[in-house]
């Protein structure tokens, strides 16, 4: 066992993770590798951790609904540019909201901008994260709460926070996304992925929460929470941000076999063209983002106390965008080469696929909250780990 493993063993019994899925590659297929430590949960009886257990991916599923999005560019049925506010008329019908006045009302303004397509894929249709920004809970909550959380409606439909086009603020445009998928197809989004993106790969075990079959319920792992005191205890099923959900929420609703989800990584990265042809798969990696939106991501990305809730290393000393299916470098990075595209999920789970260094790579676990500062080191010494190998012409275990 190498030096880095014996720290990821180590890991487990610090309790920095229950478990951890390890999966790399190269070009040349000299770097293959994937390892997995831990258990299933923090029971003391549970299981191993194996690399075919399923992972609740949260927003790692948005680079598949980006996927889906860019097939249907791709087929004509829709373009990034198209203002997409008759298909999803509720959002559309959305203020925005500027804060509230002396007397605690809402302060609201008429939308002018249209919201294009890429401003969805992109976080720059002025569309948030309620539960992450206090001024749109504020506002949900003097107007009512809904009683559940199950459906787009119910979830996702609240005003916006700026103009489309004109900031960055990371939230719900994915699954907003999925909803135009599924009207432009006439399918629920895991049909048109299990015929589009999953059968064309050989993959059977990624699905939607409304969806997930009975054998992957019972080989999924327990997202861990960490308390106070800095332990880990097994957070209730109940308080998962899916429970219930109804629909297939393509910003956040996927559960996977990493191994069936790191062949999607490899098709991108090999360009393969089973997913998107050549030139597709270029406008999918390129920078996307108007130049006000993308100076306000990167003074987002500069703020620690906003960043630290990212998962995954992002240097200030690197320019970034957004792409159609994820953060992109506008340069080299550290480690990473320009044009290197990366996300992750909230429960710590990261990805990335570097074309300039031929190399993609996948940390799985299940930990919330997001931004974990211990499991955080974890990552950057595995994504060092990757690098080193790739030039050093390292190899690993075999998938």
């Amino acid at each position: 066992m190498s030096s880095f493993e014996e720290k990821f063993e180590q890991a487990v019994k610090d309790g920095v993770f229950p478990g951890a899925i390890l999966m790399a590659r190269d070009v040349s297929g000299k770097l293959d590798y994937a390892k997995v430590f831990g258990s299933l949960s923090m029971d003391k009886d549970a299981q191993p951790l194996q690399l075919d257990s399923i992972l609740f991916l949260a927003s790692m599923t948005k680079l598949l609904t980006s996927i889906a999005a860019m097939q249907c560019v791709e087929r004509g049925l829709i373009s990034l540019d198209t203002d997409v506010g008759d298909l999803i008329p509720s959002l559309a019908a959305q203020p925005i909201l500027h804060g509230f006045d002396a007397n605690d009302k809402p302060i609201l303004s008429k939308r002018k901008n249209a919201i294009k397509f890429v401003h969805l894929l992109t976080h720059s249709a002025g569309t948030s994260y309620d539960k992450m920004v206090p001024m749109l809970e504020k506002y949900r909550t003097q107007i009512g709460q809904p009683e559940n959380r199950a459906t787009m409606e119910n979830k996702c439909v609240y005003p916006l926070l700026f103009e489309p086009g004109t900031h960055w603020s990371y939230g719900t445009g994915t699954d907003w996304t999925g909803k135009i998928i599924e009207l432009l197809t006439g399918k629920t989004l895991q049909q048109y992925m299990d015929e589009n993106i999953f059968t064309p790969l050989g993959i059977s075990r990624i699905q939607f929460t409304p969806y997930v079959t009975e054998e992957m319920k019972v080989q999924a792992a327990s997202i861990a929470l960490r308390i106070p005191d800095g332990k880990l205890v097994n957070l209730p099923r109940s308080k998962n941000i899916d429970f219930g959900d109804l629909e297939c929420f393509g910003g956040h609703g996927g559960y996977a076999d990493l191994t069936n989800y790191f062949k999607i990584l490899e098709s991108l990265l090999l360009d393969d063209g089973k997913l998107l042809s050549p030139s597709s798969t270029a406008i999918f990696f390129s920078p996307h983002l108007s130049t006000p939106s993308r100076k306000a991501i990167n003074t987002i990305f500069a703020q620690p106390e906003i960043s630290a809730v990212f998962v995954g290393s992002f240097p200030e000393s690197v320019e970034y965008d957004w792409g159609i299916g994820g953060v992109v470098l506008r340069e080299n990075g550290e480690k990473r080469g320009k044009g290197t595209m990366a996300w992750s999920g909230m429960p710590n789970l990261f990805w990335w696929v570097d074309r300039e260094k031929g190399v993609c790579g996948l940390f799985g676990t299940q930990v919330y909250p997001p931004g974990d500062g211990k499991v955080g080191e974890m990552i950057d010494l595995f994504e060092r780990e990757v690098y080193e190998r790739v030039e050093g012409g390292g190899g690993g275990a075999k998938l």
